[in-house]
């Protein structure tokens, strides 16, 4: 099988199990896949890094309820892959519930034959 193929299935495997990770609290798997310096520019324009995500789910300041998909799109660069979705959310987060739209663009690295996010960036669309 092509380099690339077998790096676009990889993607899109990580990507169904982040998504999953964030909905089920998969705390593990989160430190497991996100690069220690990954940043997340979030939807209300703050910067927090891995360990502040982190801490938001195990603390219960971000509860995932609902979270899909669509209209995903993958560019490969050797050793980076650029995901580009539209992304679905409702969650609780600081007390607030949302339930909205967004346009997500990760950027993944592959270290040692592992992908990791190093950079999460999520834009309103509602």
């Amino acid at each position: 099988m092509h380099k690339n193929v077998i790096n676009r299935e990889q993607i899109i495997e990580n990507e169904r199990k982040l998504l999953e990770a964030f909905k089920n609290k998969d705390l593990a798997f989160l430190e497991e896949v996100l690069h220690e310096s990954c940043l997340f520019n979030l939807p209300n324009g703050k910067t927090a890094t891995k360990s502040d995500v982190i801490e938001n789910y195990r603390s219960g300041n971000t509860v995932m309820i609902s979270i899909s998909t669509t209209d995903q799109i993958i560019n490969l660069f050797d050793d980076v892959a650029v995901v580009d979705v539209i992304q679905n959310m409702k969650l609780n987060y600081f007390d607030q519930l949302t339930d909205s739209k967004y346009r997500y663009i990760r950027v993944w690295k592959m270290f040692s034959n592992k992908w990791k996010a190093i950079s999460v960036t999520g834009i309103p669309l509602e």
